[in-house]
């Protein structure tokens, strides 16, 4: 009996959450009995992992982010490549290839087909035409999968109770992160960690707040930017780390730039080098409006870090008050108040960081995340 073919589909061709858990699984399937294939945009750093790790790469060129008129020729394509590779598994990520991937699959044939959904396209902060539009077609798109997986409680909760869904179809796969059994729960003291020692020389001595995200509205990120601004007028020993790129980096960049500021709050860009940067802060932020399940909260959550994010789906099924504090999207003043106490806060600091370490290693752990799918896969 030959390998099971199996196809990803992604969007855009970065390392971004939605690709990082993707490599995650397919890392943890058995190579001897899946034949792995992933398409994607052209060019980009997903591109050169999946060469790396030597998975079949197929290239959709039409593929845009945007709704497009490219949209038609890319479905098309993908019907071809499912025709022409005969896939027994098409499994989709995002909500473009989410649409354009289930029903090119199944007019082409494929026999089981799974979506992920990384936090549904449609939410309270669009304007009402766009979310009714995003959420039919998420319902038209559901028709042409066999398990619609979502990525927190909240979102099947929402769906069942809504009808939208056939609920033998939808389940929660909460996304896994490779434990780091070498690390150990951090020590503070009022100017951040005396346990482990920071090997960044910039960041020695002072207390850091840290985040690892795209410059998006989603994100929230220019609220935060303004927040750390404030937070680091108020406390030279405290510095801010923010790692990422996108559409709003300029704009944040020149907040921090008016201020003052680029020797407290560091914007070094997007860094292939996550867990150097992570290890060197103290504690990790998240401002998001709206998230799935943080792959970004969950690699902080490994590598013992205390965590203070927005209270939002997915967020407070990552955080509690066992492992950092939760504020809600729009009390900025709560949020800086917090973020200058902290560094007094050091039995708290320790407590969290060990509860962090707990919850990755058991609650979010990479093998059951991994064998939850392979479930699926063989059902």
């Amino acid at each position: 009996m030959g390998k099971i073919k199996l196809l990803h589909i992604q969007l855009l061709p970065i390392l971004s959450g939605v690709q990082k858990m993707m490599l995650l699984l397919l890392n943890a399937l058995d190579k001897d009995r899946y034949e792995i294939y992933v398409i994607c945009k052209p060019d980009g750093p997903l591109v050169n992992r999946l060469k790396e790790e030597g998975y079949n790469y197929l290239p959709v060129k039409s593929l845009r982010r945007n709704l497009s008129l490219w949209d038609p020729v890319a479905l098309i394509h993908i019907f071809l490549l499912c025709r022409e590779y005969r896939f027994d598994i098409v499994h989709t990520h995002s909500s473009k290839t989410g649409f354009l991937g289930r029903i090119a699959a199944r007019i082409a044939g494929v026999k089981r087909i799974i979506h992920t959904v990384h936090g549904f396209p449609f939410h309270s902060h669009q304007f009402i035409v766009a979310r009714y539009l995003y959420l039919s077609l998420e319902i038209l798109a559901s028709f042409f999968c066999d398990y619609l997986v979502v990525v927190n409680h909240y979102e099947r909760n929402w769906i069942l109770r809504k009808k939208l869904v056939n609920p033998r179809k939808i389940l929660t796969v909460y996304n896994g992160i490779e434990p780091k059994l070498s690390i150990s729960p951090r020590k503070y003291s009022s100017k951040g960690m005396v346990s482990p020692v920071k090997s960044n020389p910039d960041l020695a001595g002072f207390f850091v707040f840290g985040t690892v995200a795209r410059f998006t509205r989603a994100k929230n990120i220019v609220n935060l930017t303004k927040v750390a601004i404030s937070v680091c007028r108020e406390n030279p020993q405290i510095k801010f780390v923010f790692i990422g790129d996108g559409e709003l980096w300029d704009r944040c960049y020149d907040l921090v730039t008016s201020a003052g500021m680029n020797r407290q709050i560091l914007m070094p860009g997007w860094q292939n080098n996550i867990e150097y940067w992570l290890m060197n802060i103290d504690v990790f932020v998240l401002y998001s409006h709206w998230e799935g399940l943080s792959i970004s909260i969950l690699e902080a959550m490994s590598l013992g870090l205390p965590v203070i994010a927005s209270d939002i789906k997915g967020n407070n099924e990552l955080v509690d008050n066992q492992n950092g504090i939760l504020v809600s999207v729009d009390d900025h003043i709560r949020f800086r108040r917090i973020l200058s106490e902290l560094p007094h806060r050091k039995g708290e600091l320790e407590n969290w960081s060990q509860n962090s370490l707990t919850k990755s290693r058991t609650i979010f752990d990479l093998t059951g995340f991994a064998r939850r799918y392979e479930e699926i896969y063989n059902k």
